[in-house]
């Protein structure tokens, strides 16, 4: 598993959701805020797929017990995203964020400081322990 590439990515998800907060905090119109929406999704997706369905999966079957129930743990803890993620973003498209802004902008929010806790969890935790036990490259 390439943790460096993972921590490659975690740098452009949170170069993308910094972009989008000060979007929504300058008022920016709905179509350059729904683009950036765009971008970062396609950042997170991708991630996630590697995460949930590979490096999760890897860590857990560690036999480095403190590796296993790391992840394990945070699996249980922050396995949820995703699904939480794909509902933000289909509830949220162009007509929906121009009809309710206020509401996109909270949700908007709650989930790039989801997403923040999570990345800083990943690089702080569990990335350190896959490369102490031999599992990243």
């Amino acid at each position: 598993m390439n943790v460096a590439e993972l921590r490659a990515q975690h740098e452009r998800i949170m170069r993308f959701a910094a972009e989008l907060h000060r979007a929504l905090d300058a008022g920016m119109g709905v179509q350059p805020v729904a683009g950036l929406r765009w971008r970062l999704a396609r950042e997170v997706i991708a991630h996630l797929a590697v995460e949930d369905r590979l490096f999760y999966p890897l860590m857990i079957r560690s036999s480095d017990h403190a590796a296993a129930s790391t992840a394990a743990r945070f699996q249980t803890e922050m396995g949820g995203f995703a699904d939480d993620f794909t509902a933000w973003l289909a509830r949220w498209n162009e007509l929906n964020i121009a009809q309710d802004w206020d509401a996109f902008r909270t949700e908007t929010k709650a989930i790039l400081a989801t997403l923040a806790d999570r990345s800083r969890r990943e690089e702080e935790t569990l990335y350190p322990l896959a490369g102490a036990t031999g599992l990243a490259a």
